[in-house]
């Protein structure tokens, strides 16, 4: 028996091989971020904010506002190395070497704190401990997420069942978003004070719609490396050969309040 066969194409939580792909996903609804911003302003005035497990920073550079600013937690050195490339101007936010569940951060230092399509790579009750140590009193928590939205997307729906005609059934995070939330444990640390969600169109060239799913982390971390190839170059195939590609995508967003 082929042992690499059986091997994931990367390990879950790494996301070394795909930075740069990740670099590529579209920005969150601006929408969203306007609302909760508001939110957020008119509780404590100047946003002061951090982002755990921040990525390639997708979602800061979403945020137009020059006022705001904060910082960028995130433990990889690759998705660091990305981030900075993609915004080498953007000086709002101070980029530190940490995690979710240990930030380096110092106490009561933000008023809000997000996580980007990022809480199912934590540890819950210790990434909620953090947070509630790192936010003034009464700051808010957002967790926030920036998926595909299927029903209004004829080609990335379609892409999405070929995954499924390939790989079998797999957890898909986008899809599950929702069974996560429900589950959702503070530790009686935070109450739940709004929910926003919004679709929003993007429109891509070929090359970096292929890369917004060769980012994709849930599906090559359930199946081998060649099946996540043969995915890319089905998924490839099923592009349309033309210069501006519109998708759909959803931005759906909770957020607590520290108790």
């Amino acid at each position: 028996m082929n042992r690499t066969a059986l091997q994931p194409a990367v390990k879950w939580g790494d996301f070394s091989p795909n930075a740069s792909e990740y670099g590529q996903r579209p920005p969150y609804s601006d929408v969203v971020l306007s609302a909760l911003a508001r939110t957020v302003t008119e509780r404590f005035g100047p946003i002061r904010l951090a982002e755990l497990g921040a990525g390639t920073g997708n979602l800061l550079r979403s945020f137009k506002e020059a006022e705001i600013g904060g910082f960028a937690v995130e433990p990889n050195r690759d998705m660091r190395a990305v981030a900075r490339k993609l915004a080498p101007n953007d000086l709002r936010f101070e980029w530190v070497e940490g995690t979710a569940e240990q930030s380096n951060l110092p106490p009561a230092s933000v008023n809000w704190v997000l996580l980007g399509n990022a809480y199912q790579f934590v540890d819950p009750l210790a990434m909620f401990a953090e947070a509630h140590r790192i936010l003034v009193p009464g700051g808010f928590l957002t967790l926030i997420w920036n998926v595909r939205h299927f029903r209004k997307d004829p080609l990335q729906c379609s892409i999405e069942e070929m995954v499924k005609r390939l790989a079998g059934s797999l957890k898909r995070t986008g899809i599950s978003v929702a069974e996560i939330m429900d589950n959702l444990d503070t530790g009686e640390r935070f109450l739940e004070v709004l929910y926003a969600e919004a679709s929003h169109k993007r429109i891509f060239t070929p090359d970096r719609f292929l890369a917004t799913w060769k980012a994709g982390h849930d599906v090559p971390s359930q199946v081998s490396a060649d099946m996540w190839r043969r995915i890319i170059k089905e998924t490839e195939r099923m592009i349309p050969d033309q210069p501006a590609i519109e998708t759909m995508w959803l931005t759906r967003a909770w957020t607590l309040q520290a108790q």
